[in-house]
This record gives C-alpha cells, structure tokens and sequence, in this order.
C-alpha cells in the first residue's frame, strides 16, 4: 500500500470504508480450516461457497450460518489471523485526522470479528454488513447506504478492500476512490 498519509491527503478524504475480511487480515488459509472444523457440514459449505446469487441472503439468514458457520469464523479468525499492519496504520491515521470510518463487510458477525481481530470497534462510525442491507457487493445502492449512515459525500470517501471486482466497484458505482489492498 501507498503511503497511508499521502493516500488520506491527496484527494482531502473525509471518509474511509474499510471492506473486512481480507482487508483488514490477511484471510489466506481460513477456507481451509473451516472445511477442517466443519467437515461434517461440507454440503452445506458447499453451498454456501456456490449460491452467492439469489439464493445467498436467504442462506445468509438461517440458523446454521448464524449460529454455526460465523461464530466458528470468528474462532479461527482469533486464534489464526492477525491484523494487517498496513490496515492499522490507515486506522490510526485516519483517527488523528479526525477521519469517519465504517466497515463494511459482505459477511455478518463485524463487531465479534474486529474484537477477534483485537480492534476496537469504537474506533468506527459505521459497523454494516452487507446481509443487512439486504444486497451484497458489489451493489452501488448498498454502497450508497452505507455513506449516507456514515454521512459521507462520495468524492470525499475512500474504500478499501482486497477486491476490485467487488469493493472497487461498489466505490466507482457511487463515484468514491478506492484503494486496493493487496497481499
């Protein structure tokens, strides 16, 4: 990543979304350990994996995901996973700024995975995800949603994910920057 200074400055950003999974950690290896840890659900996985379309929020909202896939996420991503330092550093920055932040994350469980993560939540203005929503990215309107709760105009916000098929389009559908993070 660019210097994180000189990222915020250039365009005079008054905003950050920060995409979480894979943004925030490096997410390298955690599919693996939660095939490992949910062996015995593998059809259910594999659905899960393949039905990001249609099908996607209303597996999203049954007991399962809930209550057995996210919270053993949030397990392997605390005993597995660490916080980019890149990330922190645009975290930090943007809070001596006086810069909003949201996360915004495809996944549900944003509070439980930052604490995981051992983020403080509070840093954030906004902590959304996308099931909530009720679209996933790369949606523009639920991309628009998420400045208006942030209370950001979209030239003066930038987002931030590991994706640009799907949180750089979600920022150039609202006319936002985007900054790439990559391994």
């Amino acid at each position: 990543m660019r210097d994180v200074k000189s990222v915020l400055n250039a365009d005079k950003i008054e905003a950050v979304v920060l995409d979480l999974d894979g943004t925030l950690y490096d997410k390298r290896g955690l599919a693996g350990r939660m095939v490992r840890r949910l062996w015995w659900c593998l059809p259910l996985l594999a659905a899960d994996r393949m039905a990001r379309g249609r099908f996607w929020l209303a597996i999203v909202r049954t007991h399962w995901h809930r209550h057995v896939y996210l919270p053993t996420m949030v397990d392997l991503i605390g005993k597995y996973h660490h916080p980019r330092p890149e990330a922190l550093l645009l975290i930090e920055e943007c809070q001596k700024q006086g810069i909003k932040m949201a996360v915004y994350s495809d996944y549900g469980c944003v509070a439980e995975k930052l604490a995981a993560l051992h983020i403080d939540a509070s840093q954030f203005e906004v902590l959304i995800d996308a099931p909530s929503l009720g679209l996933l990215k790369p949606s523009a309107k639920a991309a628009q949603r998420v400045l208006e709760m942030l209370g950001a105009k979209p030239e003066k916000t930038l987002f931030v994910g590991d994706r640009d098929e799907k949180d750089g389009k979600a920022a150039r559908g609202v006319g936002a920057k985007f900054l790439l993070i990559e391994d």
